[in-house]
């Protein structure tokens, strides 16, 4: 298997540190061999260089995006490409939803998970003691 989330510009990449944490950005530029030059239409993170440690490439990309693009540009085609459907409806954007979701809980939310959880678990165990054999 071939590697295919290469560091260019218009790839979309998640924030992994800092106070822009779990936000989408777009790539613009390439600075050097460690920082990038990025954009977040919709996340309210104004262009900035970043290092490339902090971003996680996304699998999204916008095409037709060159390098240093002005940033009416970037967000007319991340708006055309509706990317903040696209990653929320992927894995790892449903991911971070139900982790946004669980972090938001009070007690008894998190008592009535905890409850929820335990009555499935009893259910599968219920079932698994209906299949396995009786031993004598």
């Amino acid at each position: 298997m071939t590697f295919t989330r290469f560091v260019e510009a218009g790839r979309i990449a998640l924030i992994n540190y800092g106070e822009h944490l779990n936000k989408l950005v777009v790539i613009v530029d390439i600075v050097d061999q460690s920082r990038l030059l990025v954009e977040g239409v919709t996340t309210k993170v104004r262009r900035q260089v970043i290092n490339v440690k902090r971003v996680s490439l996304t699998s999204l990309k916008l095409d037709g995006i060159k390098r240093g693009a002005p940033t009416d540009e970037v967000a007319a085609a991340y708006k055309e490409a509706d990317i903040d459907a696209k990653f929320a409806a992927s894995g790892w954007g449903k991911k971070l939803d139900r982790k946004k979701k669980r972090a938001a809980l009070d007690d008894f939310g998190r008592f009535k998970v905890m409850v929820a959880r335990m009555k499935k678990s009893k259910a599968i165990n219920a079932e698994l003691q209906k299949l396995q054999p009786a031993t004598a």
